[in-house]
């Protein structure tokens, strides 16, 4: 899955407050007839979705740069280099200082080489003058670039180790981090990380998966770089750093007056009592108090003899606490009856509402899964008995990390595999 794809499922509550097309290219008949902020941010959502670049091409041709028939303006003051020259393989940090001409220095977006975010982390492999592009926006039609050049050379004795980052393929405000080749060290080998957000964790692996979706959103785009600590059995350490941004959908629909809360819940909604629970977090971004007064129950049936359904209720007969004060961050059980949701229920998308600032609601949304109750909530093309007896071993062994009643999807499988602990 390419960059793009994962930053689409991240934008696709933006595209649905803009009601643009997501891909790049394709022709909006409505695009002229919106107000120039909406094509603004439509372009802004183009150029943080835009395929990565290649970060070791030799010949730089201006014309690459994505313009998205915006203007050129001198935003990119100056481009730091941490070290010059570098190894082959080392990585190196980069940081752009850039001014916006045209309206807060934090409404500007940057995509450094291959790397979308301020600052970045970049490496080449291959020896000689490699050059990447520098690229920054705002987030009307304002757009600068820069070519930029670094001296690498070959450092055959210095140990590496290379810590590559991603955004994670179903959990668009969570990071992959791995290290994909190391050299110069002893097997086994431990790894400190710093996520650096402020949370750290050892693992036994080069793999680790993180959630930033409890960050504060001030600006249009939040950076970070993770570095690690590797160190092997001759106590031999060498550090390796990645970086990772990811695009303020939640403050970018403030700006347009449809403000969203970010929720991250809990895929698989549990059977308890008569109810379907759900914990779910929901983190006020905004500096203003939120009180949800209504949920919306989209509701899509396992079985298709019966129709989808939508109904509203009052945000109280989901969430026992429906206020967040300034900036709060919430935790609770989300609560939905059987008789809520009527017979074979299979996915539920949940959005509460509730006024915001006099002028306009804020939402948040919460989609959910629900266990089959019936024969009839299975469909045998899909839910298919595993008879493989070492997926069996390993599945059962899933279960027992995981604990028991929560189904275990192909990426909880991934990610335990790659800790080591399958």
């Amino acid at each position: 899955m390419t960059r793009k794809n994962l930053l689409i499922i991240a934008a696709a509550i933006l595209a649905i407050i803009l009601g643009i097309a997501l891909t790049r290219g394709q022709k909006d008949p409505a695009a002229e007839k919106r107000p120039a902020k909406s094509r603004g941010y439509a372009g802004l959502l183009d150029f943080l979705t835009a395929p990565d670049s290649n970060p070791e091409s030799k010949e730089v041709n201006p014309d690459e740069v994505p313009s998205y028939e915006i203007e050129e303006a001198k935003i990119i003051k100056d481009v730091i280099i941490e070290k010059d020259p570098v190894c082959s393989g080392e990585d190196f940090k980069v940081t752009v200082v850039g001014h916006n001409p045209n309206g807060p220095d934090k409404h500007l977006v940057y995509r450094i080489g291959d790397r979308m975010g301020n600052p970045a982390i970049l490496r080449f492999n291959q020896p000689g003058t490699r050059e990447f592009y520098v690229v920054a926006r705002d987030e009307g039609k304002h757009i600068d670039h820069r070519v930029v050049q670094v001296q690498v050379r070959e450092c055959p004795e210095k140990p590496v180790v290379v810590l590559k980052a991603r955004m994670h393929n179903t959990a668009p405000e969570s990071g992959i981090f791995e290290v994909t080749s190391q050299k110069g060290l002893a097997e086994p080998c431990t790894y400190e990380w710093d996520f650096g957000d402020g949370k750290k964790t050892t693992t036994n692996t080069g793999y680790a998966t993180h959630s930033y979706s409890d960050r504060v959103q001030t600006e249009l785009q939040s950076s970070y770089i993770i570095s690690i600590k590797v160190t092997d059995s001759q106590n031999k350490s060498v550090d390796a750093r990645a970086s990772i941004s990811f695009p303020n959908i939640h403050y970018i629909s403030r700006l347009m007056g449809q403000p969203i809360l970010p929720v991250t819940a809990d895929k698989f909604a549990t059977w308890s009592g008569g109810t379907y629970e759900v914990k779910a977090t929901i983190k006020n971004i905004f500096e203003s108090q939120v009180e949800f007064d209504e949920a919306e129950l989209e509701i899509k049936p396992c079985d298709s003899s019966y129709p989808p359904t939508v109904k509203v209720v009052a945000a109280r007969e989901i969430m026992d606490t429906t206020a967040l004060s300034s900036l709060e961050t919430l935790t609770q059980t989300m609560r939905m009856s059987k008789a809520l949701l009527g017979p074979s229920s299979c996915n539920v998308l949940v959005t509460f509402s509730g006024p915001f600032d006099k002028s306009s609601r804020v939402t948040a949304k919460m989609y959910v899964d629900i266990p089959p109750t019936s024969a009839r909530d299975i469909d045998p093309a899909r839910d298919k008995t595993v008879t493989d007896r070492a997926m069996v071993d390993k599945l059962n062994k899933a279960a027992q990390i995981l604990g028991p009643g929560k189904p275990i999807t192909p990426e909880d499988l991934e990610r335990l595999e790659r800790e080591g602990k399958l």
